[in-house]
């Protein structure tokens, strides 16, 4: 699945990282060849939208490994990874571990999810792959830390937009004021990509669930038993 992003960016070998991630850190690790900017939420939090650039490397057919960081903090802080996986591997999943992770049709189909400084012809072609697939996203740096020098506290789980009625408008024509983008042009121009219907399991905040990490303290042997 994922082969054919190496097709599509052929031509294009380098993204054009200039135009908006220097402010933002680091441009990931060596390999990136995908960089993507959305939109997240906090589980179990609706109130936070999070814009995040993501920076990704091609690791198999069925799976892509970003490095996060959130446009908004100062300095810009890696604030977390998210691993995207093909729909084929989704299914492979339990219902347990679906949980955790969102869809990312609508993002695609809307215009939310984009690619700052790519050709459109291009965008297009990656976006017609991204439409299906899902994303188990941890932000380790906390929102609710994201002015201290310092991650402190248990990472976040976050999840995906699903509809435009989730999101405060403002918040998109802010991103694309910092991208000098057109989320409703490019939402137009993504009409004919076909949105494959989600697989059950995945974003689990629809059926009620709210999701977060948390530390588990036990009691137990401390010493290292080592044999030979």
């Amino acid at each position: 699945m994922f082969s054919s992003l190496s097709l599509a960016l052929s031509s294009f070998l380098l993204l054009p990282f200039s135009q908006a991630a220097l402010p933002f850190g680091n441009l990931g690790p060596d390999g990136t060849v995908i960089y993507l900017n959305g939109f997240h939420f906090l589980s179990g939090n609706t109130s936070v939208e999070l814009s995040a650039n993501h920076y990704c490397t091609i690791l198999s057919n069925d799976f892509l490994q970003c490095t996060v960081y959130n446009t908004a903090t100062t300095p810009k802080h890696l604030v977390g990874i998210e691993y995207i996986i093909s729909p084929a591997l989704f299914e492979t999943l339990d219902f347990q571990e679906r949980q955790l992770w969102h869809s990312h049709s609508y993002e695609v189909t809307s215009g939310f999810l984009i690619e700052p400084g790519m050709p459109s012809t291009i965008d297009h072609t990656i976006m017609e792959i991204l439409v299906g697939t899902y994303g188990k996203t941890a932000h380790t740096w906390r929102y609710d830390a994201k002015d201290l020098p310092v991650p402190i506290g248990v990472p976040e789980l976050v999840m995906g937009y699903t509809s435009d009625s989730q999101i405060t408008p403002e918040f998109v024509t802010t991103r694309d004021k910092l991208f000098g983008t057109n989320t409703s042009a490019i939402r137009e121009s993504r009409k004919d990509i076909c949105a494959p219907e989600v697989i059950e399991g995945a974003d689990s905040w629809k059926y009620g669930y709210v999701l977060n990490y948390g530390i588990i303290n036990e009691t137990k042997s401390t010493n290292f038993s080592r044999s030979g």
